[in-house]
């Protein structure tokens, strides 16, 4: 076993001694699978967590040099993720911005290949309207954790049929299911301008 190897076991043991909302291994290794199947080339993943999604997916894009950029709201967790993409050298390939999601997809000025939401549920809609022009016509757009916290989502499951957009729910593993959708549509009919300035924590 390699150190970067030894370096990760140990995280994923503290993941799961202390129940930190990460992706399940099921996940991990289907989005990895994905990311190499479409050749991903620019990947944007919406909350780190702490640094499992995020060290996993930069695995596998380091193998082609390409990049992932993530964001995440906390100050402490995205502190964790620097300190251990640092420790698993994946500088190079990870760029962690610090920040409300709802605030920094708009500075991005650039499109990606591959979208991974997984940020406050009652946010989806928002993340997921903001990210969508920013998504190549014809690729993919993944929601983590879509029945379990269905309550939470109502109004991005409406927002889903305003728009008619085809999707699919799958059961990857035995935690929650994920939303796949690979882009048709160039515009939403029913984009949603917001100014998030106000009541950002709610």
């Amino acid at each position: 076993m390699t150190k970067r190897q030894e370096y990760i076991k140990k995280l994923r043991e503290f993941w799961l001694e202390n129940e930190v909302p990460n992706i399940t291994d099921e996940n991990a290794i289907f989005l990895r699978d994905l990311i190499k199947l479409q050749k991903t080339k620019n990947m944007l993943e919406i909350w780190s967590a702490n640094w499992y999604s995020a060290i996993q997916f930069g695995l596998e894009l380091e193998k082609t040099w390409w990049k992932l950029t993530t964001i995440e709201f906390s100050k402490p967790s995205q502190k964790q993720v620097l300190e251990n993409i640092k420790a698993v050298d994946l500088e190079n390939t990870i760029t962690s911005i610090r920040g409300n999601a709802l605030f920094e997809i708009p500075k991005i000025n650039e499109t990606f290949d591959f979208v991974f939401i997984d940020g406050m549920k009652r946010r989806t809609q928002n993340f997921f309207d903001l990210v969508y022009d920013k998504v190549e016509l014809g690729w993919i757009i993944v929601v983590d954790d879509v029945i379990k916290f269905r309550e939470k989502m109502w109004d991005f499951w409406n927002y889903l049929e305003k728009n008619k957009l085809f999707y699919s729910i799958l059961p990857i593993d035995w935690d929650d299911w994920i939303l796949f959708m690979i882009k048709t549509k160039e515009k939403l009919d029913f984009r949603v301008e917001k100014d998030y300035t106000e009541n950002i924590n709610k």
